[in-house]
């Protein structure tokens, strides 16, 4: 049995469209601050809360419309359905059969086709009215609905839910905001409270209790002083009472009944450094986190143990950001006990979290991010979308985005190729004023190999991303390889098509390149003429605002820093490359750079033409530099070297134009 799905309208972030959440066994939800992860945890709490407190709606939880003016607003409306499938009616094994948990539902089950398993629908529906009060009236019902999904329905679909009924599904809510004492007792009350409830206790378990205890009590009582205890006790309280009932005041040292004994249940933890036992209360809250999730996955599974079922049909554990209280290292064993939660089939399990450890944890096809539309105010939902799991970018993605899960919670993704951009893109936007940490921008190395599919992923998930590439002119799929993919990737993804490839000759005819146009695009020469093409179209049009890809010319980053500022960078090495006087040795020269050229371009026959000479000569210093040393620490040393002043004044005008269109994007979030 499984919370598949979560419908949610008008129900705080959750707008008057709809807007519907799958769920897993261990859903992951991720997002910025304030994005509704909260907001949909607490649609499930208002479903399946344990208390009513917690079911109990309140105005705050009604969605007013961004352009609504509150005070005209006399009505308000919404509704939360959650979808449950159970996913054992297909099982051939009889002893997961012999576990379904359908006979109170049994009348309520819907069936869209006969291949299909049948499933639940249980639906919230609220009314709230304005009256004499500040908070209004509010009227909420809880109904199974008995017809299938996207068939019309009337009122006689709509079944009530009796509480009997409710009760089988239970959502324990974990806020972040712990209070790991009272959270404690609302698990233990609940499930331990169940487990115990349908154990089968003699019918004379009272008065054995009682006769075990008397002894205890006249232990006590012959202990000078306890006796005069109780007596003064008595005596004092039928001065100030005189009613008959309750009359007589006994102090007692032990419990009587069983209902008693079973209220004061509670687990102690020893050896401690003074050989006694503490109780719950007496751990500090990180302790008390881990050890509510283990009395949570202990109690399921002693409630099948003993009784041989589950006396609630589903538990929902839903955690608010697991991560609080506990210690980095610990966060590991967390997730793995939420994932053995997720794993019983009477359970499941809901978290949200902010933390890179717990995300990285998740498989991304549990995770669902969320995100609010700037101009409606409202949340917006998406899975995480990953290659097709047959093709050789599955892997890489997934295991990208488990190596860097603080792209879901960015406002804006700069897309890298490698190390080199990890250093170099934060220092030149700190130089600007833009401290990426400041302003939730994530620099991350995944622009190389299968970038296609990460431009992909943002996109469906909605989040500004520019993306820096190396044109690798003369390597092996540089220079007009790098300029194809890029537009063939930008098109499949739904860029306007006469705006991209529209190309002018001499200024006075146009021309939008066809498909065959742009297969050939990667056979251009690499003359002069084209080289211009290149530079003074396509570059600069595939880094207008609605693509957002820039290119590290002529070669790659490295290239161009040391390009850029080459003392910085050649007083890196104490001693540079061994370079031949020109003059006097020509041919040990001209060998040297050309060693240089094809080491930089990683190309045998690359000769460099589309160079400058004194390129050339910075190719052999590149080799040593980037290719003979780390690239990161060449780059840490040299950025030293320069000031917040030398990077704004000679930082290459691709950078200058990177700056400027994070500064626009940045603006455009806010």
């Amino acid at each position: 049995m499984i919370i598949s799905k979560l419908h949610l309208k008008n129900f705080r972030s959750f707008g008057d469209k709809g807007t519907t959440v799958k769920l897993n066994k261990l859903s992951g939800f991720v997002g910025e601050n304030s994005a509704g992860k909260t907001a949909l945890i607490h649609g499930l709490v208002k479903l399946f809360g344990v208390t009513s407190h917690e079911r109990t709606l309140e105005k705050s939880d009604f969605h007013i419309p961004k352009q609504a003016k509150v005070e005209t607003i006399k009505e308000l409306q919404l509704s939360i359905e959650a979808r449950i499938d159970f996913p054992e009616l297909l099982e051939t094994d009889q002893e997961n059969l012999s576990r379904t948990s359908i006979p109170p539902f049994i009348n309520q089950l819907v069936v869209r086709a006969a291949t299909e398993a049948p499933y639940l629908r249980v639906r919230l529906i609220a009314k709230w009215t304005t009256d004499n009060t500040p908070e209004g009236e509010i009227e909420q019902k809880l109904y199974f609905v008995t017809v299938a999904e996207d068939i019309d329905e009337t009122e006689e679909d709509l079944v009530p839910v009796t509480p009997h009924q409710r009760s089988s599904i239970q959502v324990l809510y974990v806020p972040a905001v712990r209070e790991p004492s009272s959270q404690l007792r609302n698990a233990s009350g609940t499930i331990l409270w169940r487990i115990l409830n349908n154990i089968s206790w003699p019918d004379d378990i009272n008065d054995s209790i009682k006769a075990r205890m008397e002894p205890v009590n006249e232990l006590f009582d012959s202990i000078e002083g306890v006796s005069h205890i109780r007596s003064v006790i008595g005596e004092e309280w039928k001065k100030y009472h005189k009613d008959a009932r309750y009359q007589d005041a006994k102090l007692q040292f032990s419990s009587s009944t069983l209902s008693a004994i079973l209220k004061k249940i509670e687990v102690s933890f020893s050896p401690t450094h003074d050989l006694g036992e503490y109780s719950v209360e007496k751990l500090g809250d990180g302790l008390r986190s881990l050890f509510y999730l283990s009395l949570v996955s202990s109690l399921l599974e002693a409630e099948i143990k003993i009784t041989g079922k589950s006396n609630a049909s589903l538990t929902v554990l839903a955690v608010e950001e697991p991560e609080n209280h506990i210690s980095p290292h610990l966060l590991g064993r967390v997730m793995e006990n939420l994932k053995d939660i997720s794993g019983k089939y009477n359970a499941q399990v809901v978290l949200t979290s902010h933390s890179s450890s717990i995300i990285k944890r998740i498989d991304p096809d549990n995770l669902t991010h969320l995100r609010i539309d700037q101009t409606s105010f409202t949340t917006m939902v998406k899975k995480i979308i990953l290659p097709s799991k047959t093709s050789e970018a599955y892997t890489y993605i997934k295991e990208a985005v488990r190596a860097f899960p603080e792209i879901y919670f960015s406002r804006l993704v700069i897309l890298g190729e490698g190390d080199s951009e990890e250093i170099v893109i934060p220092r030149v936007l700190a130089a600007n004023g833009i401290h990426p940490d400041d302003y939730g921008i994530s620099i991350v190395p995944l622009g190389g190999r299968h970038v296609n599919h990460m431009w992909k992923l943002l996109n469906e998930l909605n989040i500004p991303h520019i993306t820096l590439l190396d044109l690798d002119r003369e390597r092996g799929g540089g220079g007009w390889s790098r300029i194809q993919y890029a537009i063939k990737q930008l098109l499949l993804y739904g860029r306007n098509r006469e705006e991209l490839l529209r190309i002018s000759w001499c200024g006075k005819r146009e021309e939008i390149l066809s498909d065959a146009q742009v297969e050939e695009m990667d056979e251009y020469p690499m003359t002069p003429d084209w080289i211009a093409s290149m530079n003074n179209l396509w570059l600069p049009r595939l880094m207008e605002d609605n693509y957002n890809v820039f290119y590290s010319a002529p070669l790659d980053l490295d290239f161009l820093m040391l390009e850029t500022f080459p003392c910085a960078y050649k007083e890196t090495v104490p001693r540079g490359p061994s370079i031949p006087d020109r003059v006097s040795h020509p041919g040990k020269y001209a060998e040297k750079i050309k060693s240089g050229i094809i080491a930089a371009l990683k190309n045998e026959k690359a000769t460099g033409h589309t160079y400058l000479e004194e390129q050339h000569e910075l190719m052999v210093w590149y080799n040593t530099l980037f290719l003979g040393r780390s690239k990161p620490s060449t780059h840490i040393e040299a950025l030293l070297k320069l000031d917040d002043d030398d990077l704004i004044m000679f930082i290459p005008d691709i950078f200058r134009r990177l700056v400027t269109r994070v500064k626009e994007i940045l603006q455009k979030e806010d």
